[in-house]
């Protein structure tokens, strides 16, 4: 399976944490979701896209994902998050990929945008930290809960 990833897990080591594996930096192909736009979550530091005609949010398409990771990714992201099919551009092929989605009207976006550089050097650490005791061996369980201030794949 291939989805694009647009916020935090971006960033390698929540991708590897998330995973329980590492990925090849080749896994994460640059790409671009049009007609849409990446804002910081009110109270939080990690974005979602909300639709927007005039933009485009670039991320990266991960490929070779397992049935296993699908279910990792869906419990980190948890319920406030759909999982869609949306057409990206990969290079200047369009192909439709997943993307884990917010349920908008479950979020409060800012107005400001989000930046991964900006936010690994002023967050990711704390973040990690974080998250990492609830990402443990056993996780996710039969009913995931997902993590408290967590990201967005985006």
């Amino acid at each position: 399976m291939r989805f694009f990833f647009y916020g935090t897990l971006l960033d390698h080591d929540v991708a590897s944490l998330v995973l329980g594996r590492r990925l090849p930096p080749g896994a994460f192909a640059p790409a671009a979701l049009p007609g849409h736009a990446r804002r910081r979550v009110k109270g939080a530091t990690y974005p979602i896209v909300v639709r927007d005609p005039r933009s485009e949010v670039r991320g990266a398409v991960v490929g070779g994902l397992s049935a296993r990771d699908v279910k990792r990714l869906a419990a980190y992201e948890g319920p406030r998050y759909r999982i869609a099919q949306l057409k990206v551009r990969i290079g200047g092929a369009v192909t439709t990929v997943s993307v884990f989605e917010p349920v908008e009207q479950r979020f409060e976006p800012t107005s400001g945008a989000w930046d991964l550089v900006p936010w690994q050097r002023r967050y990711k650490r704390a973040f990690l930290a974080r998250i990492r005791p609830a990402l443990s061996a056993s996780w996710p369980r039969r009913r995931p809960a997902a993590p408290s201030s967590r990201s967005c794949a985006g």
